[in-house]
């Protein structure tokens, strides 16, 4: 085609799209509005303006009006006259909070605003921060349904307020539909006026755009600067005796100090000074007992383990606690509920190995006691061993008790630090009782005392049954073994037919609603919590018991290919059976009853399996390298710590979160930062627990006992 003719052909087409467009302009404008039209009808039902201009509207000018409470009408009065001044304490107040939402659609739920900004302001009338929760829900029988897809950064064409109509309460995201909004409000005003007042308002904004937004303030979610927890007489009482106590330590560590110079300046052989009972309480006593160690003692390396089995332990709880919170980026866990960590969604089994390691401590010390002989009567013989471990766990255990219930709502403030601490606070002193008399794990999850009860209620129901079958086992090894091997199949059949029947899930999902508020979880308490669920690592833990005591007589031993090369195979048929449940996590994934039911038995054998061939190995033929990193100086101190830090580290982490004013960020990094910072903290106060309270009272239990 030559250059003259295709400028003639362009020459023609615009003067045919000339003629088109002045002939048929009507045509034109009629397409342009069927297309319009078909977008408006595809969108009917959807409001004209994105919801945080809603918000907006409804709360530029916001404040208390309305209400019955003739106290905060006229303070309000003040603020508003004060705020139309640009006076500074009402300007603070007014600012403190945000009116314009942002992230809704990340899921950046919380929008706290600046809280102390609020609290701090006292004159002349006296800032109340409030966290009210705001849910939207559309009015219409309209299907606002849209498809999730996997991939967390690929957005789709769907409209955005179909993220927040449709939005169905899915476990494994963070809500779309509801908000979480910090609010600033004088102090005479309620919750109840603040939730009256906030409905009204945005009732004028977003009914007109055929959806709801649905109030509540909880009472203790509203909060001024002062400590309002209630100073009573259980708080001064429970001060008294804490200091009475380092009062006794501190005399008594002094004393024995001052004994001990003396008695070096005497140039004695012996640096010990005469045993007495009020050295018991002496920190130098205490330290003695926490940094005893005996290189030769091959029970070492059960201290070890449990250092080793506890900081995972530490690194969940840490994680429940940051995710259970405010968070700025919930992609993070939710990335992690789609594509793995493995290890992390089915961790909830770690506290098997310390059921395991009970039931070998039992059969391994009671069966020397129950061979002597000695003329008791079988009542005393089976009751003696029992009061002995109640009385080495209870006092540690009360003194956590105490300190929840009337101690640790003093000890913060913050936007959520009522709403967390006063309840906590609150179960501890109506149920206390279910504790001391360990049946916590049988009583609904949300009254139970402290959320660690329920493995120290199973701990001491397993022990009154394992005292019961060691002796059985010293008085007649037959029926003993008999006994043992039934109710090792009875704990393996309880789980598989319990699922079966209830349809439960068999494994306990670490999902949002479960770390949010682990006390609501069904699971959890009916399944995680029970004794006759989790009994397996505790009755394996006597059988292995057992099995090594016969091999010892046998004098087997296993050569080092065999020890490494099995711990290395039942490791990753462990594992593999482990990290199985990852594929529960997957979503629409169809219930397979006896899939579940089949995990919900092998969930408590992988841990305890392996350790129990790490036993075998170790008290027959020894680990080489790896009982020197087990036995150590500084591990086993530190294993001799696990249960005063086992019950401290969840108050710990709950303090540390409830005092947070701003949502977490997560990452990989601020996730084991928080756990360090943690695990240290948790470390230093069960040292002190230990050294003021447990270490005292096993020393007095077993002088009163007469045990080593």
């Amino acid at each position: 085609m030559s250059f003259y003719s295709f400028i003639e052909m362009l020459i023609i087409m615009f003067a045919l799209l000339s003629i088109e467009y002045s002939n048929g302009q009507v045509s034109f404008n009629e397409s342009f509005m069927t297309l319009n039209n078909a977008v408006r009808t595809s969108n009917a039902g959807i409001p004209g303006s994105w919801v945080s201009d809603l918000f907006y509207q409804a709360l530029s000018n916001f404040t208390i009006r309305h209400v019955e409470n003739t106290d905060c009408l006229k303070q309000v009065e003040i603020y508003d006259n004060s705020l139309r001044n640009y006076t500074s304490w009402a300007v603070r107040m007014s600012e403190s909070w945000n009116r314009y939402p942002v992230g809704i659609l990340t899921g950046n739920k919380y929008q706290m605003g600046v809280y102390d900004e609020c609290v701090d302001v006292h004159r002349p009338i006296r800032g109340q921060y409030c966290l009210s929760e705001i849910k939207l829900l559309p009015l219409t029988g309209k299907d606002y349904s849209f498809n999730r897809t996997e991939n967390l950064d690929d957005f789709g064409n769907n409209h955005a307020w179909k993220t927040i109509l449709g939005w169905v309460d899915y476990p494994d995201q963070v809500q779309r539909n509801s908000l979480n909004l910090g609010i600033c409000i004088p102090s005479s005003c309620s919750a109840s006026d603040l939730q009256k007042s906030l409905q009204n308002e945005l009732d004028k904004v977003f009914l007109p755009e055929q959806f709801k937004a649905v109030v509540n303030v909880n009472p203790l979610l509203c909060t001024v600067s002062e400590d309002m927890y209630p100073h009573n007489t259980a708080y001064y009482v429970t001060n008294i005796i804490f200091g009475a106590i380092l009062l006794i330590c501190g005399a008594a560590t002094a004393h024995h100090y001052v004994a001990l110079s003396c008695q070096q300046k005497k140039n004695q052989g012996e640096k010990e000074v005469p045993k007495s009972c009020f050295y018991i309480f002496s920190f130098i006593h205490s330290g003695k007992f926490l940094l005893n160690y005996n290189k030769e003692n091959e029970f070492n390396v059960l201290n070890g383990l449990k250092a080793i089995i506890m900081l995972p332990i530490l690194l969940g709880h840490r994680f429940m606690y940051l995710v259970g919170n405010p968070i700025i980026n919930p992609k993070f866990i939710e990335h992690i509920y789609l594509h793995g960590r493995d290890i992390y969604l089915t961790c909830m089994n770690l506290t098997d190995p310390f059921f395991f390691i009970t039931g070998f401590l039992i059969y391994t010390t009671l069966v020397p006691m129950f061979k002597k002989l000695k003329k008791e009567s079988i009542l005393v013989k089976l009751i003696t061993p029992i009061v002995y471990r109640i009385i080495r766990i209870l006092p540690a255990y009360c003194a956590m008790m105490a300190i929840t219930a009337h101690i640790v709502p003093h000890l913060g403030d913050g936007p959520l630090w009522s709403y967390k601490t006063w309840d906590e606070a609150e179960i501890c002193k109506n149920y206390w009782w279910t504790n001391m008399l360990f049946i916590s794990n049988l009583i609904d999850s949300k009254y139970e005392c402290l959320i660690v009860s329920w493995y120290i209620s199973c701990d001491i129901q397993f022990c009154i049954l394992g005292v019961i079958i060691v002796y059985i086992y010293t008085k007649n090894i037959k029926f003993g073994i008999g006994l043992i091997i039934a109710m090792l199949g009875v704990s393996m059949s309880v789980p598989f037919i319990i699922t079966i029947l209830t349809k439960r899930e068999g494994i306990i999902k670490i999902l949002l609603p479960f770390l949010e508020n682990t006390r609501y979880s069904a699971t959890f308490n009916e399944s995680y919590r029970a004794s006759y669920m989790r009994a397996f690592p505790f009755f394996t833990g006597i059988a292995i018991g057992v099995i090594i005591d016969k091999l010892k007589e046998n004098k087997v031993k296993f050569s080092q290919m065999t020890v490494y090369a099995g711990t290395f195979t039942i490791a990753v048929i462990c594992m593999w059976v482990q990290f199985y449940g990852a594929i529960f996590y997957k979503r629409d994934r169809p219930y397979y009853v006896l899939e579940q039911a089949l995990y919900s038995t092998l969930n408590h054998c992988t841990w305890v399996i392996f350790f129990a061939w790490v036993f075998l190995c170790h008290f027959t033929s020894g680990y080489g390298l790896l009982t020197k990193f087990l036995n150590n100086r500084f591990i086993v101190p530190m294993g001799r710590l696990s249960y005063s830090v086992f019950l401290v580290n969840l108050t710990i982490m709950m303090i540390s979160q409830s005092r947070l004013r701003t949502p977490n960020y997560l990452s990989k990094r601020t996730v084991i930062d928080a756990w360090m910072y943690d695990t240290l903290k948790s470390y230093l106060m069960g040292l002190i627990l230990f050294m003021v309270i447990e270490a005292p009272a096993g020393s007095l239990a077993s002088k009163f006992f007469k045990r080593k």
